[in-house]
């Protein structure tokens, strides 16, 4: 029994996949604590995520834990697809379920995330909705008709039953053909406990982060100074990624770069296992295919594993036969310095590719300041600055909603364009 407790090939590089899998459940946790005291209306969706924040005991902790876990899920999913990459999965034809899988759900990823920054109705949600919007209208012919349907069509009702329920559903699906069916074969509870131990410190990190650098909305405790050059306001850095297209370009290469090419990378991506393929691979059976899954996940079955236990002639394992594979496992096994400087090498590569592609986004969005929109927008100010206008919906009211310049601008410099 404590042999399931022993990590399973303690090798770093191996574990952010079933790390994502195992934050992915500490998710669920938290967000059902969130969804039980949040209220879905747009007078009160923001005070009841303050009185969970300040008045429920452990609040903070599970809404910050909410935050800093969604944001670890992307950068190891991160790192897993560019480990999976590296290795040519996507050319090994019993791998092909697990790879288009593996790309599909970064579309439910990307939604949760997005509705998950509307749901509060905080000032940071009110503005990223309005640029979906306007990235709707970018679209040719169908663009007037997107917009108006996100607008007209929005309330965060609706959004709660996508964000709890509709968007998890899809995820579950997809999660089930990328990996919780082989590990209904091994053990889900016994391949938590053997990784739960190695990914022990990105946890730590994970819960530091949730205490000490908690979400930018402590309104009105801390207020913005934009006028004296302290506590600029504006949205966390992960929110202005949406803006970046709109900020270095102008016209049809918005729709372009934000939608069109991403769109035919992802497909792209998610069908090259049938269009790249290696005779290096060999298709195998799926008996084989299990065995090949479990070799390395199981330990084998140990003479003394029947303790207690009753099993049939068919069940009961091959002592002599055990007893020899033991001793080969048991074994010292040298291994050569070429390997392990191989792996050093990919591990480099891995983190080298991880960094450029964070270090970018961070470069795009680095003139965010951290204290959040909510520094000035709060009901100490008055109840223009206090919330989000209820006829955000009527255009002739507030026309600057319709300048997508405006808005970038505001995220980005809120002390010039206002």
């Amino acid at each position: 029994m404590l042999d399931c407790l022993k990590p399973d090939r303690p090798n770093w590089r191996h574990y952010f996949g079933s790390f994502a899998f195992l934050i992915l459940i500490l998710q669920l946790i938290t967000g059902i604590i969130l969804t039980l005291f949040y209220e879905p209306t747009l007078e009160n969706a923001y005070k009841s995520v303050q009185y969970l924040t300040y008045q429920i005991p452990g609040g903070s902790l599970s809404r910050n834990l909410h935050r800093w876990i969604a944001l670890g899920l992307f950068a190891s999913i991160m790192v897993h697809t560019i480990r999976s990459t590296l290795r040519k999965d996507f050319m090994n034809p019993n791998k092909r379920v697990d790879w288009m899988t593996g790309v599909f759900l970064m579309w439910p990823l990307f939604l949760l995330l997005y509705t998950g920054l509307i749901l509060p109705w905080e000032w940071k949600g009110y503005w990223f909705m309005e640029m979906i919007a306007s990235y709707a209208a970018t679209v040719p012919f169908m663009g007037p008709d997107f917009k108006a349907f996100f607008l007209m069509e929005f309330t965060l009702p609706r959004y709660l039953v996508v964000h709890i329920l509709l968007l998890p559903v899809i995820f579950l699906v997809l999660a089930d053909y990328h990996m919780l069916t082989k590990l209904r074969k091994r053990g889900i509870f016994r391949h938590m406990l053997r990784h739960f131990w190695i990914t022990l410190p990105f946890l730590a990190v994970l819960v530091l982060l949730a205490i000490y650098a908690t979400i930018p909305s402590n309104d009105p405790v801390e207020f913005g100074m934009p006028l004296e050059g302290e506590h600029i306001p504006a949205p966390e850095s992960i929110a202005l990624l949406i803006l970046l297209p709109f900020k270095y370009f102008k016209g049809p290469l918005v729709p372009l770069l934000s939608i069109y090419i991403p769109a035919v990378l992802l497909f792209a991506a998610a069908f090259m296992p049938f269009y790249l393929r290696s005779k290096k691979f060999v298709k195998l059976s799926p008996v084989d295919e299990y065995e090949e899954e479990e070799e390395g996940a199981l330990s084998g079955v140990k003479a003394e594993n029947g303790e207690g236990a009753l099993m049939s002639e068919t069940e009961a394992p091959d002592l002599e036969f055990e007893s020899v594979i033991q001793e080969e496992k048991e074994a010292p096994v040298k291994k050569p310095r070429s390997g392990l400087a191989t792996g050093l090498l990919l591990g480099l590569l891995v983190f080298f590719i991880f960094s450029v592609f964070s270090g970018l986004m961070y470069y795009g969005t680095y003139e965010s300041p951290v204290l959040g929109c909510n520094s000035c927008h709060n009901l100490s100010r008055g109840f223009r600055m206090g919330v989000p206008p209820p006829t955000f919906k009527d255009r002739k009211t507030l026309p600057n909603l319709d300048d997508d310049m405006w808005m970038m601008g505001h995220w980005f410099y809120p002390t010039e364009i206002y």
